[in-house]
């Protein structure tokens, strides 16, 4: 179920970051393999700016969320001057959640005791599997450093570091910590990435938090082309090293299982948290909050007057510079009330108020044959047929 709070104004804000250390075969989102330092910091100084001139209206922030891709890759320095920026351009909650998402490399004592210090609460980590020769195809870190961040992150966590952490005035434990992981990964065998999942979660109590993906064929003849990334299609041995599809929706159905009898929810289809370790930001979203957006493809929803506004930042470095954007929409209450159902589906049940506007008729007919169940007059969506959600949602609306 979407958990909600009730302050007012409250506004939430990604910072989208492009650089990448190194480029996944499987990406198709606007980032860059490149870590040129003038190039780095002339993008620093460009969100700045942005955030000091943006016309948002003001309020408290709830959450800072820094993704896309590898935002572990800018300095202390670069990062102090992005929330402290954010400090004088908003009211912070008390407990605000940062959230930095980071390659298993880029987890060094060093940067928890910097990251630590600069109010970031919450890290995200790029898992996807422990299979090396899978993380060699998609060209991702080695199992080596993932070994070594969980590693620097126990020590951190247990009693390591405790000279360090007085010195540096450092209170937290980090152990509000995600990982991600990617099912139907090339090479990786069915029940691989459960098993991953099992022997983390046994060995490092520090996991609050598992987001599980499942990797999709994205690009699709019929679809509408925004950007020129999202016509980026897998190499063409993918369809031969990945096991079948009916065996990954069998292992997603089984990890959730696993989970939830561990003491996790499942608060959306991808995502699970243990008790008050919830992503706020992650439910914001969900829940049609302000979102302020920054940095180049950043998408963000701004409400004025009791209008919707979303808006999708250029998608390459000239644009953006050129504060140009691909679309900013007003969205009408037809337009609200799809994005709510798409987000209710996802993250909990249909109601019995929304599901009786769509066509009965095919809700009963999905239900008879199992895509769809009814309980309590609510409905939810089978695990075994999460792939068709979007071919659900099309027939029923």
């Amino acid at each position: 179920m979407i958990l909600k709070n009730n302050i007012k104004n409250e506004i939430y804000s990604y910072i989208h970051i492009p650089f990448c250390e190194l480029k996944c075969k499987y990406c198709r989102f606007a980032s860059v393999w490149s870590l040129q330092k003038l190039k780095v910091d002339f993008y620093v100084k460009k969100l700045l700016n942005e955030i000091k001139k943006s016309s948002f209206q003001k309020g408290i922030l709830n959450s800072i969320y820094f993704w896309w891709w590898t935002p572990s890759v800018l300095s202390e320095s670069q990062l102090k001057d992005i929330i402290y920026e954010f400090k004088k351009k908003y009211i912070f909650l008390n407990d605000i959640e940062i959230t930095l998402e980071s390659t298993p490399n880029n987890i060094t004592e060093e940067n928890l005791i910097i990251w630590n210090k600069l109010w970031i609460n919450r890290l995200s980590i790029w898992i996807e599997t422990l299979n090396q020769k899978s993380l060699d195809e998609i060209n991702r870190w080695n199992k080596g450093d993932i070994s070594k961040c969980f590693e620097n992150l126990n020590n951190f966590y247990l009693t390591d570091f405790q000279d360090i952490k007085k010195e540096n005035n450092i209170i937290n434990k980090f152990d509000n910590i995600s990982l991600d992981f990617i099912i139907w990964l090339p090479y990786v065998k069915s029940w691989e990435i459960l098993d991953n999942i099992k022997y983390i979660l046994n060995k490092y109590e520090f996991i609050k938090h598992i987001s599980v993906y499942m990797l999709e064929e994205y690009y699709n003849p019929d679809k509408i082309i925004e950007t020129k990334f999202d016509n980026i299609v897998y190499p063409n041995n993918w369809d031969k090293l990945w096991i079948k599809q009916e065996d990954f929706l069998e292992e997603y159905s089984s990890i959730k299982k696993y989970l939830i009898k561990n003491g996790f929810n499942n608060y959306e289809i991808s995502n699970f948290w243990k008790k008050w370790y919830e992503c706020n930001h992650n439910i914001s979203y969900w829940n049609h909050k302000q979102v302020h957006a920054f940095w180049m493809w950043a998408w963000g929803l701004i409400k004025e007057d009791n209008k919707y506004i979303r808006y999708l930042n250029a998608d390459n470095f000239k644009d953006y510079y050129s504060d140009k954007k691909i679309f900013e929409n007003k969205l009408k209450k037809n337009d609200i009330f799809l994005e709510k159902l798409m987000f209710d589906l996802r993250t909990s049940w249909l109601e019995k108020d929304i599901y009786q506007k769509l066509d009965l008729k095919k809700i009963d007919y999905f239900i008879e044959n199992w895509y769809l169940i009814k309980k309590f007059e609510k409905i939810i969506l089978s695990d075994s047929w999460i792939l068709l959600m979007d071919y659900i949602l099309g027939e029923i609306i």
